[in-house]
C-alpha cells in the first residue's frame, strides 16, 4: 500500500454537518459539471444542505447511504454514496467525487469499492449503476478499475459549458463482483497512493 504526504485517510458515514466543509467544492461549476449534471449553477451552503437532507437522514430501510473520506486533520477529501436504492429490484446508483487536491491517489476507487462491498454483501443489492460524462477520462478509468462495464449511452445527454456530451451508463452485477473481487482488491491496494489502514483492505477481502 502506498503512502503520501496527505497522510492517513479514513471513511465514515456522511452527516449534514459535513455540508459546510464541502460547500466550496460546489462553487466551481466547471469542475462540478463533471460530477453532477443537475447542478449547473453555484449554490450557497444552506441550499446545498437542504438538497442533501433527504439523502443523509436515516430511514429503515435506508433509501441512500453516503460516506466521506477524511485525511488525518479531519478535512474532507471526497464523498461517495449509494443513491436511489431500490429493494424491490435490488439496485442503486453509485456517485463519487474526490476534491481536486486529493485526485490521482486512488481514493475514488477505494471509496467505491467499499460501497460496492457494502451493497452486495450487507444490503442484498443485485446490481449497481452509475454514469459519467463521456469526456471524463478519470471517471471512466476509476470505474473500470473496480469492475464497472459500459451498458449504454444517452447521446448528447449531458450539457455543460455550452457543449453537449454523451452520458455513459455503466453497471456492475453482484456475481461479477464476487468473481473479480479478490483481484480487484489486490490491484487497488498495490496502486493506491492514499494511505489506508490494512484493516480496510482485509475487510474488503472478507
Amino acid at each position: 500500500m502506498g503512502s503520501t504526504d496527505t497522510g492517513h485517510f479514513s471513511f465514515r458515514p456522511m452527516e449534514l454537518d459535513d455540508i459546510p466543509k464541502i460547500s466550496d467544492w460546489f462553487l466551481d461549476t466547471d469542475d462540478m459539471s463533471f460530477f453532477d449534471r443537475a447542478m449547473p449553477i453555484p449554490v450557497n451552503a444552506e441550499a446545498l444542505r437542504e438538497s442533501w437532507r433527504a439523502s443523509l437522514e436515516y430511514s429503515v430501510p435506508p433509501s441512500a447511504y453516503w460516506i466521506v473520506a477524511e485525511n488525518p486533520k479531519r478535512n474532507p477529501a471526497g464523498v461517495a454514496g449509494l443513491q436511489s436504492i431500490s429493494y424491490i429490484h435490488g439496485d442503486a446508483i453509485v456517485p463519487a467525487f474526490v476534491a481536486e487536491p486529493f485526485r490521482d491517489l486512488g481514493l475514488g476507487p477505494a471509496m467505491v469499492s467499499h460501497l460496492i462491498d457494502l451493497a452486495f454483501n450487507q444490503m442484498r443489492m443485485h446490481r449497481l449503476t452509475t454514469f459519467y460524462r463521456a469526456d471524463n477520462g478519470p471517471a471512466k478509468q476509476s470505474l473500470a478499475k473496480v469492475g464497472f462495464k459500459e451498458e449504454g449511452r444517452f447521446r448528447e445527454g449531458w450539457f455543460a459549458n455550452g457543449k453537449r456530451n454523451d452520458m455513459v451508463i455503466v453497471g456492475l452485477l453482484a456475481a461479477e463482483w464476487a468473481e473479480m473481487r479478490a483481484a480487484i482488491i489486490d490491484d487497488l491496494e498495490r496502486s493506491c497512493k492514499a494511505s489506508l489502514p490494512s484493516a480496510f483492505w482485509d475487510r474488503l477481502r472478507g
